[in-house]
């Protein structure tokens, strides 16, 4: 046990400032969440997406608490929990208010589906604007803003993890909490292999596909890292290296194997059988082998080690891309924005622009966004991080307020 508790125990990784990769990986990630969403039936395995997002979100929450930790000797809770609020809520809410507005336009239109209420709309706008859209909708079976389930996954994950980090890591359980995250991914990914339903029934299957592994693979790349001293020994930066090459190749097969482009060059690997959920109601297991039993978790460990080649080798050759100024541009400053806004604004499109050509909608489905995404951050969210670095730690607050955690 006493290895498992060390008190004196301090992260070694280097300090956490602006890493222009993660912000690429953002701005990449957000583009092809856009895309996805606009031409939904064709990009299925754009599924993998999101488990970017929550293992970069992850491991720089953790890393964060683990450099605060190693500045201060302990974690500034309420400030933490301040910080999220003040990032997170006055952007979600002025988006919250603008689908109000948008479902009002499509009833007035007359273009709500058979599963559209206003009703119904105003039930998921209470159950985001509390974060707990994924647990009201557990099969993100909301017609309206169903994308808002991953962000109350993640919210939820910040309040475990505020309390896991005050209780743990500051009396030194670090190793603890990483057997802990170990053995709860191990299960989690399991069952998704199996399709087991376990005692939750479906509700249970539709958790593992909420990813919460991703998020804890993320923090377990924070505490692998704060483990290796920096600089890195050079051998184990030249296998890294390697591995980061490796998990980039693994990431964008997974990423596209269960899309239109795939079956078009005869590639195609089934995302999941056409009567799924029927199947998960009876408790019947499919027969077959999936995209959705093993793309999740391999999308999730191979964000995690070209996260850690991200932040721990700045001359890694993938680095140059994900640099680019464009992509850190939309990751860094417009990413949340995007995220929030572009589900209903594509919802007004499809009402206003009608049948057009695939690459015209694809233009503006991904286009249109920016235009309340750039006003949102200007006006909603700058004027929101004044206040949330008011509550930052004096040791790490440039290099939170530059790193806009919570981003989709």
């Amino acid at each position: 046990m006493s290895r498992l508790i060390d008190p004196t125990w301090r992260s070694r990784a280097p300090r956490l400032r602006h890493v222009a990769p993660f912000d690429g990986m953002r701005g990449f990630g957000v583009l092809g969440v856009m895309g996805g969403h606009a031409l939904a039936q064709g990009t299925l395995s754009f599924a993998a997406i999101v488990g970017v997002f929550f293992v970069v979100s992850g491991f720089l929450i953790t890393t964060l608490l683990l450099q605060e930790h190693s500045n201060t000797g302990t974690i500034a809770l309420r400030k933490f929990y301040a910080r999220r609020v003040f990032r997170l809520l006055p952007a979600l809410y002025v988006m919250l208010a603008g689908s109000i507005v948008a479902g009002v336009i499509v009833k007035a239109s007359g273009h709500m589906s058979g599963a559209q209420t206003l009703k119904g709309l105003l039930t998921e706008v209470a159950a985001a604007g509390v974060y707990v859209y994924n647990i009201v909708f557990p099969v993100n079976n909301g017609p309206w803003i169903d994308h808002l389930w991953t962000l109350s996954v993640e919210e939820q994950f910040y309040l475990v993890v505020g309390v896991v980090a005050l209780v743990f890591i500051v009396r030194g359980g670090v190793r603890l909490v990483a057997l802990g995250l170990l053995a709860l991914v191990a299960v989690i990914q399991i069952s998704r292999f199996f399709l087991v339903l376990g005692p939750l029934g479906t509700a249970a299957v539709a958790m593992w596909m909420q990813r919460p592994d991703a998020l804890m693979i993320g923090m377990l790349a924070a505490i692998a890292s704060a483990h290796v001293p920096d600089p890195l020994p050079e051998r184990f930066a030249r296998w890294l290296g390697r591995a980061g090459w490796v998990a980039t190749i693994a990431l964008f097969a997974t990423t596209w194997v269960s899309t239109g482009v795939a079956q078009r060059l005869g590639i195609h690997h089934d995302f999941y059988p056409e009567n799924f959920r029927t199947l998960l109601d009876t408790g019947t297991r499919p027969h077959g082998f999936y995209w959705i039993q093993w793309g999740h978790t391999v999308g999730a460990w191979a964000s995690a080690v070209i996260v850690l080649c991200a932040f721990r080798l700045p001359n890694w050759w993938p680095n140059r891309f994900l640099s680019w100024k464009p992509l850190v541009k939309i990751g860094g400053m417009l990413s949340y924005s995007l995220y929030l806004w572009h589900v209903p604004v594509q919802e007004l499109l499809r009402i206003v622009a009608g049948d057009l050509p695939r690459p015209l909608w694809l233009a503006l489905a991904v286009g249109v966004p920016f235009l309340v995404a750039i006003p949102s951050y200007r006006y909603i969210e700058t004027r929101a991080l004044a206040f949330k670095d008011r509550f930052a730690v004096k040791s790490g607050s440039r290099s939170e307020g530059a790193l806009s955690e919570g981003s989709a």
